[in-house]
């Protein structure tokens, strides 16, 4: 039997991640729209919420296991591993001009990318549903 395949637009988009200058530092794929992805942003959220830090550990031993916990939660929001492509060229924990940290502003990033393509694929169904409906909306 031939090998079956069934392609599906789901709306991926790749995002290129680039400094200051424009230069590309680098990529990730999602689907912006995922519902899976809010809730996974709402854990990731909420794991970075309520980070401690073992006083007997040294700062060193401190950002080195930190920055390997953002990683995974980079892996985990996307569900596939990404964060070597993130952060490849920049650490998750590099101050950045405005005193964040280089993940907290890839974090915000990614929640403006998913509310904006949410917005527009929401309103392009809603324009084709009041479409649909327009005729049964008719005022006597």
């Amino acid at each position: 039997m031939e090998k079956l395949t069934l392609k599906v637009d789901t709306g991926a988009v790749t995002v290129d991640v680039e400094n200051e200058n424009g230069k590309k530092i680098g990529e990730f794929e999602f689907v912006p729209t995922d519902t899976d992805i809010v809730n996974r942003y709402g854990s990731v959220v909420e794991f970075f919420n309520n980070v401690s830090f073992n006083e007997n550990e040294g700062n060193e031993e401190i950002v080195k296991k930190f920055s390997s916990q953002i990683r995974e939660q980079f892996d985990h929001l996307f569900n596939y591993p990404v964060s070597d492509s993130i952060f490849g060229k920049c650490g998750p924990l590099t101050p950045v001009q405005n005193g964040d940290f280089f993940f907290e502003v890839v974090l915000d990033g990614i929640r403006g990318i998913i509310e904006k393509v949410t917005n527009e694929r929401v309103e392009k169904k809603m324009k084709k549903i009041r479409k649909a409906t327009a005729k049964y909306h008719v005022v006597k």
